[in-house]
């Protein structure tokens, strides 16, 4: 059965593993470079998914696992729930991008970034015709900051390892409390200096992570920004089955041929505009272009994505600024505004009870006008960059 759904950083060369088609970016702000490091990350408990899902010999069988979950009757997420827990350790050579201001001077800090499924290091750095405005790393530079961001493990040119029962959530936090540490001690290398001050900024799963994080390690980050994320998934068309989840080498043999059937791709444009934009408010570049450089994601990510919701984050008492598009499919059924909670509350403020030590006044929430999942493609993106510049700034 196929569903949907004190740390080291050690350093070390290592080879890339799969590389996306990228558009020319001529920064502005910033000066950036990549490399490859190598991460390290302490034994986490994982889910033994295999015992649960298996493995899918072909499409079909993926195809009948997404159908046996979503059937009525289906207890596919009990099963899982209940399924034995797994030691996972080791170290995977990860690709990163660091970005920091041209104008010289003392930064400010780093935004540490956490893309979600179907996205890579990219995501933030996005150049829409030639136009540095869906660029959260040149706004951060404008400000004075620098931005981290990485290919995740299992995508792009990160490593592949299985990708069911060792690319999951939980050892992804793992690997992200180890990068945080690595940037505050100044052990990154590649020239990466040490920082006294580093954000968590995650979208969609790399919001699902960080709220994860804030309970395994409270003092990781000083701030954390959720993007594209409210506590309130849509698991009907609109949400991860409209992904259409389909084994990447079967989408894009070009690309992902070497890939093993356990990681997975939105197939076509058209399910990257359901899951992600908000017509017509973005450049008719912009869709094809996602569609060009998107990244592929595993069934173990898939599986385990909202596992980090049932954690306790009473010790967590930082900051947090959630920004969610009010035309999020995937999180808010395309329409924000709709919802149960009274006042004038939208569906991102499903967030707040997540996180009960953190004051009123250290809370924040922002619904991005006619906007998609896929915030940094959309027209408004330097809208949400500001936003996410003044909350950290006032706080």
């Amino acid at each position: 059965m196929f569903t949907l759904v004190p740390l080291v950083v050690a350093l070390g060369a290592a080879s890339s593993v799969s590389a996306s088609p990228s558009p020319v970016k001529r920064n502005v702000k910033t000066n950036c470079r990549s490399f490859m490091a190598d991460v390290t990350a302490s034994t986490t408990t994982n889910i033994d998914l295999k015992s649960v899902i298996g493995y899918p010999a072909n499409q079909q069988q993926l195809i009948q696992g997404s159908i046996n979950q979503f059937k009525a009757g289906s207890t596919v997420m009990q099963q899982i729930g209940k399924a034995p827990n797994i030691t996972v350790s080791g170290t995977y050579p990860m690709y990163f991008e660091y970005c920091e201001p041209k104008a010289g001077g003392e930064i400010k800090g780093v935004f540490q970034t956490h893309h979600g499924l179907v996205g890579n290091a990219g995501y933030w750095n996005v150049f829409i015709d030639g136009s540095p405005d869906n660029s959260f790393a040149e706004s951060a530079a404008a400000a004075g900051w620098a931005t981290l961001s990485y290919d995740r493990l299992g995508v792009g040119r990160s490593a592949h390892p299985d990708g069911t029962n060792i690319v999951q959530i939980s050892y992804e936090i793992s690997q992200s409390i180890a990068i945080s540490q690595a940037l505050r001690n100044g052990t990154l290398g590649n020239g990466v200096p040490k920082f006294s001050k580093v954000v968590g900024v995650g979208h969609s799963y790399g919001s699902f992570l960080l709220t994860g994080l804030a309970a395994r390690a409270p003092s990781a980050f000083d701030q954390v920004i959720l993007t594209g994320f409210s506590n309130n998934v849509t698991m009907g068309p609109l949400g991860l089955p409209g992904f259409f989840s389909t084994i990447s080498n079967v989408a894009y043999p070009d690309r992902f041929g070497g890939h093993a059937n356990d990681y997975v791709i939105t197939p076509a444009t058209s399910n990257d505009q359901l899951g992600f934009f908000h017509y017509p408010n973005y450049s008719s570049s912009a869709l094809p272009q996602f569609s060009a450089v998107k990244g592929e994601y595993t069934l173990g990510q898939q599986n385990t994505i909202g596992s980090t919701i049932a954690l306790s984050r009473a010790g967590f008492s930082k900051p947090v600024f959630v920004i969610t598009g009010n035309n999020d499919a995937p999180f808010c059924a395309s329409n924000c505004s709709v919802t149960s909670l009274g006042g004038n509350n939208t569906q991102v403020n499903t967030v707040r009870p997540l996180y009960p030590n953190v004051s009123d006044s250290n809370f924040g929430v922002y619904v991005l006008p006619d906007t998609g999942h896929g915030i940094n493609f959309h027209t408004t993106a330097l809208l949400a960059y500001q936003q996410i510049l003044n909350f950290v700034t006032s706080h």
